[in-house]
């Protein structure tokens, strides 16, 4: 009987670890500042990261990332379903500087309809599609706007954020 109990929590633990993370919608004008004429005057600091605080619990504090040569070069910080953002300040060529949003078994279509969501922060007018493995979301021409990297693996996915403006 033990056998029996033990394995069905196995089983369990099993299918909740496996359940897909759907990101909650995210709502641009909350995350655009207005100036005391009712105009839009730019985008708060770290988007992400405030759509993160907002809307689902931090499980870690923050961990500073080691500077490689001198300076800030960010953090990291674990949230609730598997979500880990990490904000690059390091500007190497190795690491883009932005903010990481790295989402475990995350929901496919979430992840995109997000991407979109949170482009319209950057003043989207139209300028941003996706390329043909929909893995990179961008201003088709050199124009100024928003900038979105997607790479999957197996147990997770990775957003990068980047501003060209």
């Amino acid at each position: 009987m033990k056998k029996l109990l033990l394995s069905l929590s196995l089983c369990f633990t099993a299918v909740l670890a496996a359940q897909e993370v759907t990101l909650k919608p995210y709502d641009a004008a909350a995350y655009t500042v207005v100036n005391s004429e009712g105009n839009e005057k730019g985008i708060i600091k770290n988007p992400v990261y405030t759509y993160l605080i907002d809307n689902y619990k931090a499980i870690s504090d923050k961990e500073i990332l080691p500077p490689n040569g001198g300076g800030d070069c960010g953090f990291t910080q674990t949230f609730e379903n598997g979500i880990v953002y990490t904000k690059r300040n390091c500007g190497d060529a190795a690491l883009a500087t932005g903010e990481v949003l790295t989402i475990s078994n995350p929901n496919r279509e979430s992840v995109l309809l997000w991407v979109e969501s949170v482009n319209k922060i950057f003043g989207d007018y139209g300028q941003n599609h996706w390329n043909f493995d929909l893995t990179e979301y961008r201003p088709t021409d050199n124009i100024l706007g928003g900038f979105f990297t997607i790479k999957r693996d197996i147990d997770y996915t990775t957003v990068l954020v980047m501003s060209g403006c």
